[in-house]
């Protein structure tokens, strides 16, 4: 078992650490460098909007480190367009990047330490779930659950997202294993350090807010509903009092997100969007199926999952049929309360907002825990190789197979935009003295920027997502720049000239068809990509 353990961590390390630079930067990683930079999307928006050629240099400034921008302009970025992001992580990148560097490797080397941190954090979970509370004498599940954690293919490509969602899978264990802690020793300084990791966390993300509910619902469904009988316990009273005082910490910044709410709506009014009962329901057993295998989207990939599910329900039979209701239930409301509401909404009032694996975070750290329970049972009946250390291998087989598909790959599912960035970053550069012109959202420039060689020259006007500055769906104005640069520069100036932009709309998309019929001087050429799943979204230029 010490050996497995010794290579788990080992491969563990080498997913989380190397090739933190092969897998695209995308949109949302951008703005998480826009961000710790000190700078709002406002800034860029104003600083292209009557400029001419630059340099893919003058762009990923927005990215960078500068002097003139302190933590307080990290903040109040985020404060003014990003609401709903509490500031903990891009505080915690603002700082790093003034040590570290600013190139993607560093914004992602954060994350994967943070991941790392979550080995320890898990196996102290387990100690306060599992050893402490009797289920198990010895350490065992810990070490499984270290095991496991380390090769586990959704835990591997998130730690490698220069994200915040690391951060708050390690924080979420941790506030776990500290609230067990605390109503099992019930010391003043345990439960300060809970309303302590409880403050962590919700300014880390506002979903945070789920876990500690789950941790009411367990305390209230573990002591008998105390509130229900007029007697409120002394441990009731501890939580109430450290989950509020993390409550009162976080209340600057959660007034900050009510005065500010209309503009945190609008710029998730994306998870409105409709999808059915049916879909929902196969997204959500896809997700769970995609802690343990994350291979591809063949046949038999759907068949290990739905083994991967089975497995998971017998886990949970197998966790209730055998433990404590105090271990049991902690797993069980883990896994549910965080979850359930989004779920619940989505079915009734409609949405998108349980389709994302990012927010199963904390339920998923559940799911976890139980194959870890089941597992560790099984090793401790039977002696030698028998059916629990059998099972051990099957499951991280899995995860060492789904962690090698994605090792190498140039991007993964989790990067829901700009998944053909390297293939129109491998047109432009091929060219001798290329232009790059678009109009396209910011955050799709920045995430392109770090793709393109220096030398590629930039004319841009790049639209809105999260300011306020009013975007007009019409290439109109851009695109009669261009047909002016284009006539107006002799052909050896530019080699090439080249126009982007993803994700069209309905309406960009008629105005831009206008407009060419309008200027028949003016001839785009769609260029193919490679897996190309959007509509057209780049044209090379081609003088008559």
């Amino acid at each position: 078992m010490r050996f497995l353990l010794v290579v788990l961590l080992s491969l563990g390390l080498l997913f989380r650490f190397a090739h933190l630079d092969r897998k695209v930067y995308w949109y949302d990683e951008a703005f998480t460098s826009l961000r710790a930079a000190g700078y709002t999307e406002a800034d860029v928006v104003q600083h292209f909007a009557a400029s001419q050629v630059v340099s893919v240099q003058e762009l990923q400034q927005f990215q960078q480190p500068a002097s003139d921008r302190d933590l307080s302009a990290t903040i109040q970025s985020l404060a003014v367009e990003d609401t709903q992001h509490p500031p903990l992580y891009y505080a915690i990148a603002h700082v790093w990047i003034h040590w570290v560097g600013s190139s993607v490797a560093a914004y992602r080397l954060l994350p994967a330490l943070f991941s790392l941190l979550s080995l320890p954090a898990v196996y102290w979970l387990s100690q306060e779930l599992f050893v402490k509370t009797g289920a198990f004498a010895s350490a065992l599940p810990g070490w499984v659950a270290v095991g496991l954690w380390a090769i586990s293919p959704f835990q591997v490509i998130y730690a490698q997202e220069s994200r915040q969602y690391s951060l708050w899978g390690t924080v979420t264990l941790v506030m776990t294993a500290v609230f067990l802690r605390a109503l099992r020793t019930q010391t003043y300084l345990s439960w300060l350090l809970y309303a302590f990791s409880v403050t962590l966390s919700l300014y880390t993300f506002l979903l945070s807010s789920l876990v500690v509910m789950a941790h009411g619902i367990y305390l209230l469904l573990e002591s008998g509903f105390p509130l229900l009988k007029s007697r409120i316990t002394r441990r009731w009273m501890a939580y109430l009092i450290a989950s509020c005082t993390g409550l009162i910490l976080f209340l600057p910044w959660l007034w900050r997100l009510v005065t500010n709410l209309s503009q945190a709506q609008s710029v998730t009014d994306w998870t409105n969007n409709q999808q059915s009962w049916p879909r929902l329901v196969l997204t959500w057993a896809s997700i769970v199926g995609r802690v343990f295998y994350d291979r591809g989207e063949l046949l038999i990939d759907r068949v290990v999952q739905v083994g991967v599910l089975l497995l998971v329900a017998y886990a949970f039979y197998s966790l209730w049929r055998s433990t404590a209701r105090q271990v049991w239930l902690m797993v069980l409301v883990l896994t549910l309360t965080p979850i359930l509401p989004l779920m619940l909404a989505d079915l009734v009032l409609g949405g998108l907002r349980s389709t994302f694996p990012r927010y199963f975070i904390p339920s998923l750290l559940g799911i976890q825990l139980a194959v870890v329970y089941l597992v560790s049972q099984m090793i401790q009946a039977q002696r030698g190789w028998g059916n629990g250390r059998l099972l051990m291998a099957a499951v991280c087989c899995a995860g060492l197979v789904s962690c090698l598909a994605s090792f190498s790959a140039p991007t993964w599912w989790q990067k829901t935009l700009n998944q053909e960035n390297w293939a129109v970053a491998q047109v432009i550069n091929s060219a001798a003295r290329p232009l790059l012109i678009s109009d396209a959202e910011t955050g799709d420039l920045l995430a392109l920027s770090h793709a393109l060689k220096p030398e590629v020259q930039l004319l841009l006007r790049p639209t809105c997502y999260t300011c306020s500055i009013p975007t007009v769906d019409d290439p109109g104005t851009l695109l009669a720049e261009v047909n002016q640069l284009s006539q107006g520069l002799d052909s050896d100036f530019f080699s090439d000239m080249y126009f982007f932009h993803p994700r069209s709309s309905k309406q960009w998309r008629q105005a831009f068809k206008q407009f060419l019929k309008n200027n028949p001087d003016l001839k785009l050429a769609s260029i193919p990509l490679k897996d190309q799943k959007d509509n057209e979204l780049l044209w090379r230029i081609v003088n008559k």
